[in-house]
């Protein structure tokens, strides 16, 4: 098994380790400036990352080699194939659509989003077979919470897509804005004179509650619930949400279970994942009483907290491996990433390895992406 880390630092490293145990193979660093979000082409041929880098943020792809020795990863794996700089300020997650800007039927040609948290916005660039182009669209939010220092302006955190919508978390404003993201007829740029423009469009706000700070946004499986980890409240939002068949649908929140540890006064909430079946939600606490917050979805979709599996200091992001009932967990100040088996029976975890990122030279992990 292959593993990419991003950091906050100048390198993400790359992992081989073993199947079962994961245990370190061997290991491979290369440049990358504060990568704390990547994302993966669906043919596993280039990755993504954004460059949380302030005034000096920006966005990078590289082109994934195959590996002479899959034993052995080189520093020739991972190639650098396009850097964009100068980009709305932070972004701290981003999506990958293939084909978004597709031409003549070539998936590689697709669009990059991110969600820009400084800059409040969400911005759009068209990849072309592998290389990110400039963006064709930054959409600006304005607006404010109630929380000073925190909710001075937008700061959108989180992107997830819902068919033809994109949801994007704003933890400045208290709100999950909805834009659109295809037209309703797809037309091939095969034919220049056929020249499809996209363009996100902005459709409604979904209010959060006051003070709340929405950070990170997860689908049921059936698309019938959403659920929402607020970074300032430390509350689990639930809501119900509609087809869209018509213009007046709109989602409703059905639901608010706090989920930290009120002894903690700085602690906030970090991600949100679903278990693989389905069964249980996590959230992750940070700044205090560290750890991964375990629910059970119930048949109406709403929760039920059942238990906390203690972690490493500061789990910004986790995820679970495809096709594993492993939890993968990046902790960044705990300076390491864990692996934790997930019981399905009642959502548990029990940890299997941890892997340390000792001195400054590898950085601080924050984000997690297998390699196919």
């Amino acid at each position: 098994m292959e593993l990419i880390v991003g950091t906050y630092g100048q390198r993400m490293r790359l992992l081989e380790l073993t199947q079962a145990s994961f245990e370190v193979l061997s290991s491979t660093d290369f440049e990358a400036e504060n990568t704390s979000a990547l994302a993966l082409s669906p043919d596993g041929r280039f990755l993504f990352a954004v460059s949380e880098s302030g005034e000096r943020s920006g966005v990078y792809s590289f082109e994934i080699l195959p590996s002479r020795n899959p034993a052995t990863p080189s520093a020739g794996r991972i190639v650098k194939r396009s850097e964009i700089r100068d980009v709305s300020p932070d972004p701290c997650h981003l999506l990958y659509l293939p084909g978004y800007f597709n031409q003549c039927g070539d998936p590689d040609n697709g669009a990059l989003l991110t969600a820009d948290y400084s800059g409040g916005s969400v911005s759009v660039y068209p990849v072309l077979r592998g290389r990110i182009q400039p963006p064709v669209q930054v959409v600006h939010f304005e607006g404010h919470g109630t929380v000073p220092l925190r909710q001075e302006a937008p700061h959108i955190h989180h992107l997830a897509q819902h068919g033809n919508l994109l949801l994007a978390v704003d933890l400045g404003t208290d709100c999950i804005h909805v834009l659109r993201l295809f037209d309703n007829v797809v037309r091939p740029l095969c034919d220049t004179r056929l020249r499809r423009e996209p363009r996100l469009e902005r459709l409604f706000d979904i209010p959060a509650p006051s003070g709340s700070g929405p950070r990170h946004l997860v689908f049921d499986p059936s698309g019938t619930h959403f659920y929402v980890l607020t970074e300032l409240s430390n509350e689990l939002l639930v809501y119900s949400c509609p087809d869209f068949a018509t213009a007046d649908d709109r989602p409703v929140l059905l639901q608010r279970l706090p989920a930290g540890d009120r002894s903690y006064p700085t602690q906030a909430g970090g991600d949100l994942q679903l278990s693989p079946d389905g069964r249980h939600l996590y959230a992750s606490m940070r700044n205090g009483g560290d750890g991964l917050v375990i629910c059970d979805i119930l048949p109406d979709g709403s929760l039920r907290r059942c238990g906390f599996q203690p972690t490493g200091a500061h789990v910004r992001d986790f995820m679970f491996l495809p096709d594993k009932p492993v939890l993968l967990a990046c902790c960044k100040n705990g300076r390491c990433v864990q692996f934790y088996r997930y019981h399905p029976e009642d959502g548990s975890l029990s940890l299997l390895q941890e892997i340390p990122f000792d001195g400054p030279y590898f950085g601080e992990p924050v984000f997690g992406q297998p390699l196919r």
